[in-house]
């Protein structure tokens, strides 16, 4: 008689056994698994192959899953947390299925949301070696699902062009974040599903940015434009379309995030320093570098130009960031007039570099674009600015180059007596036969004005000749504009201490009208005006003005800057009232060409109806 305790041992061994062996399969399709999933609160485990082709491959095939599934708790584990299914990709629901895989190999066991989400996947072959390796990355997905599970948001991409993108975000004041990818990008589609459904992502790209959505594999113009070579690359772009942030490369939700945090930073352009002046000598002292100061007024149109396109480009602020202490003053305000005093500031914007001594070292004036600012701020870092270069010069340097770079540190710095200095001492050494060669007649053309001055007398004496090596258009523009500012250079002083030299005045108009220059007769009766202009005499003025209509030499430009000038400074209601009178001829005129169809794309018309009847009014204090 066999021993009871002995069968029932068998019996529970053969059960254990059984157990073990059971496939962990379910009969489903994945519509059916998803749903079961969903109502169960699990993940979907699927296993992704392909039906054996032979014998032998399906007896392998079974011996994997054996191998993998005889670990009991391996098997406990898909039992309790998934519901496992076989697809076979060669199948018709195995092709509907596959886009699911997101381009992933099979044979593979992929792990999946209810949703279709996919949360990862691992090699069969892998874990037939190590069948636990199941169990470490489905502990690992699930961590994913639970994290998928309580977050219900995502990015919103808008249905936008690259150009309606950036329109909008130029009126709402925003950057444009875009998610640039391509249809045969694995990790662009994970970022989609993984990372821009996380709320605490969602709420920060949809708050701070208009994001869109571009396929930079069918637009290959995008992908040069910026530079864009693997994916999914993420690029931040400001309201003049151009990126101030690049980044790229599957990224987890901080770091993510991170990338449009330096992105809003980087968009604010150069950071000017809020405190006071010494406190910018203090810290540039201590971190050892040059000071960088936006010298502007509230009313400069060059100033605000240069605040919004210039300082907020992202160059510009990699560089003055890293490289200066920035700080900016209203010229008019508080500190900044102290300071305009102090650096003999004229003319705005003016941007000065200062040591941490409060020396300058570099001044320029004018509205730089991006390639001139980050010009002149090299030129400061490499020794070379303004001080640097004027003490080379005092010190005997008179190589070419370095007088051409001189130059047009001095031209930029608004420093023209200076500059004009130096090019005519500069011309005294060589041989003036250096005009005829275009480096040198540039050099002239652009800062010498005196009439006096050897090197012109020189080029007036060789006008013909020159006119043949540089051409005569510019050759004898240069030489009219040279005669008509020494036209101008008779009055002295300023308001009601101007002083005109009559006697120096009347000799240079007989001395220009022996010398053969175009247009001289105009020069001088351009003079008279500009003299009586800076002698407050608005009744020669006017009655110059009125010869030079009669005369019919006057375009609209020029009589509208007339205009203004009379309106701006002329107290006399009866000469205003002449002044009015050009312009309501002026008006009159402008409807004629309108109706005959020959006025130009640009009508003065609207501007000389209300300096008419601005000039009819008293002059307003």
């Amino acid at each position: 008689m066999i021993n009871k305790v002995l069968i029932i041992g068998l019996l529970a061994l053969f059960s254990l056994t059984s157990t073990a062996q059971k496939s962990v399969f379910r009969n489903l399709i994945w519509e059916q698994a998803a749903e079961l999933a969903e109502k169960e609160g699990k993940i979907v485990l699927v296993d992704a192959m392909r039906k054996p082709m032979n014998e032998q491959a399906k007896q392998t095939m079974a011996k994997t899953e054996r191998d993998i599934f005889k670990v009991k708790e391996v098997a406990d584990f898909v039992r309790e947390k998934t519901i496992a299914i076989k697809i076979d990709m060669s199948s018709e629901s195995g092709k509907a299925f596959a886009p699911k895989l997101v381009m992933n190999m099979y044979p593979t066991y992929g792990f999946f949301m209810p949703n279709g989400d996919i949360l990862g996947v691992v090699s069969p072959y892998a874990l037939a070696q190590e069948p636990r390796k199941l169990i470490e990355k489905g502990e690992e997905v699930l961590k994913a699902a639970a994290v998928k599970r309580s977050n219900n948001r995502a990015i919103v991409f808008e249905e936008l062009s690259l150009e309606g993108a950036v329109k909008k975000g130029e009126k709402e004041g925003k950057l444009v974040f875009i998610d640039a990818y391509t249809s045969w990008c694995q990790p662009c589609v994970m970022m989609a599903k993984n990372i821009f459904t996380l709320d605490r992502v969602a709420d920060f790209y949809n708050e701070h940015f208009i994001n869109v959505k571009l396929d930079f594999g069918q637009d290959k113009t995008l992908a040069e434009r910026f530079k864009v070579s693997g994916y999914p690359s993420f690029i931040f772009v400001n309201g003049k379309g151009k990126a101030v942030y690049v980044a790229g490369g599957y990224t987890e939700a901080d770091e993510f995030i991170g990338y449009g945090q330096t992105a809003l930073e980087k968009a604010k352009g150069i950071v000017f320093e809020t405190g006071t002046w010494s406190q910018a000598l203090e810290k540039a002292k201590a971190e050892n570098k040059y000071i960088f100061m936006d010298c502007y007024t509230s009313w400069c149109g060059p100033c605000k130009m240069l605040a919004k396109d210039v300082f907020t480009d992202s160059q510009a602020a990699d560089f003055f960031n890293e490289h200066f202490v920035n700080v900016k003053f209203d010229m008019e305000k508080g500190e900044g007039k102290m300071l305009k005093e102090k650096f003999e500031v004229k003319a705005f914007p003016t941007l000065n570099f200062i040591n941490g001594d409060g020396e300058l070292v570099h001044c320029t004036v004018g509205a730089p674009d991006l390639a001139g600012l980050l010009a002149e701020g090299q030129a400061v870092l490499d020794g070379k600015g303004l001080v640097a270069l004027t003490k080379a010069y005092e010190a005997g340097n008179r190589e070419p180059d370095f007088i051409t770079s001189y130059l047009e540190a001095l031209g930029n710095a608004y420093k023209e007596a200076e500059a004009e200095k130096v090019c005519v001492d500069y011309f005294v050494t060589l041989d003036k036969a250096k005009l005829h060669e275009k480096a040198y007649w540039d050099l002239f053309a652009k800062y010498v004005k005196d009439v006096d001055a050897d090197v012109f007398a020189y080029v007036y004496e060789n006008r013909e000749t020159l006119c043949q090596s540089i051409g005569e258009k510019e050759v004898k523009g240069k030489i009219r504009t040279v005669w008509m500012i020494g036209a101008n250079r008779f009055v002295t002083g300023k308001g009601e201490e101007a002083v005109l030299d009559e006697k120096g005045f009347k000799r240079y108009c007989k001395r220009l009208m022996k010398a053969d220059v175009m247009g001289k007769a105009e020069i001088v009766e351009d003079a008279k005006m500009y003299n009586a202009e800076k002698l407050g005499d608005w009744k020669t003025y006017i009655d110059l003005g009125d010869a030079k209509l009669k005369a019919g030499k006057v375009g609209d430009m020029i009589l509208y800057n007339w205009g203004l000038r009379v309106n701006r400074m002329c107290k006399d209601a009866a000469l205003r009232e002449r002044a009015a009178a050009w312009f309501e001829r002026a008006v009159e005129a402008c409807k004629k060409r309108e109706a005959e169809g020959t006025e130009g794309m640009m009508s003065f018309r609207p501007y000389f109806e209300k300096l008419a009847s601005d000039l009819q009014k008293p002059m307003q204090k």
